[in-house]
């Protein structure tokens, strides 16, 4: 079996052995939701090659990223392993495959195996330090530079310098309205580190791009590393 995600590569074959006869391969389609607040759960999803977004929905409506999930990690995670509803809306950002366990069998598996359990503390705590980090970012540093964080986490995710991703959306990664976002966007295509045309974004020039982008990148980068180092070749 050819496993995509980190999660799932760094398990040990005792834990791969119990967990595979519950994996099913699946598809993701954009805007696809896995899970809405206050909702419980059935299912954690591993990405391969979709990137999975977490927002918080506000009182107006109003959408707010605060993590993405992809082939390093899990969605669904916490509230597979507590058994409780999830807090915020999880859908495909970007369409791809991932893989499928039921929250039942994964939570069963954990109280018997340490090895998963260490595991998963492994990777909530990346989790954890992305969503952290992400309201500082949010807080403290200009839009142009939390673009480019975001675009080289997607990057990161999907495994591939070109994604679809709009505007629109990037609106949401960033927290700004679209003209915003806009702005920022052209200015880093002049500069020639990205390109998009019709929902596609091209990273042409990523070291360039992380000159762009904040501190906060590489905080929530040596995170995405240290949970590639747990995977198996």
């Amino acid at each position: 079996m050819k496993l995509l995600n980190f999660f799932l590569s760094a398990l040990t074959s005792d834990d791969l052995a119990a967990l595979s006869p519950g994996m099913t391969e699946v598809v993701l389609g954009v805007s696809d939701v896995l899970f809405e607040p206050g909702h419980q759960p059935d299912a954690i999803y591993f990405p391969g090659g979709a990137c999975v977004s977490i927002v918080t929905i506000l009182a107006d409506g109003r959408t707010v990223e605060n993590t993405t999930v992809g082939r390093e990690s899990a969605a669904g995670l916490i509230e597979a392993i507590t058994d409780r509803p999830a807090t915020a809306r999880a859908f495909a950002q970007i369409g791809g495959g991932a893989m499928r366990i039921p929250a039942a069998l994964f939570r069963a598996r954990m109280l018997q195996s340490p090895a998963l359990a260490q595991l998963i503390l492994l990777h909530v705590r990346a989790n954890g330090v992305q969503a952290e980090q992400g309201v500082a970012c949010n807080a403290a540093h200009d839009v142009p530079a939390r673009l480019s964080r975001w675009l080289l986490m997607t990057q990161d995710r999907v495994g591939s310098k070109t994604f679809p991703l709009t505007q629109d959306y990037m609106a949401v990664m960033t927290g700004v309205q679209r003209s915003t976002v806009s702005l920022a966007a052209s200015a880093l295509k002049k500069r020639g580190v990205i390109d998009y045309s019709r929902g596609l974004v091209t990273i042409q020039d990523r070291a360039g791009l992380q000159r762009q982008a904040c501190e906060c990148y590489a905080i929530i980068g040596s995170q995405f590393e240290e949970l590639r180092a747990t995977a198996n070749d």
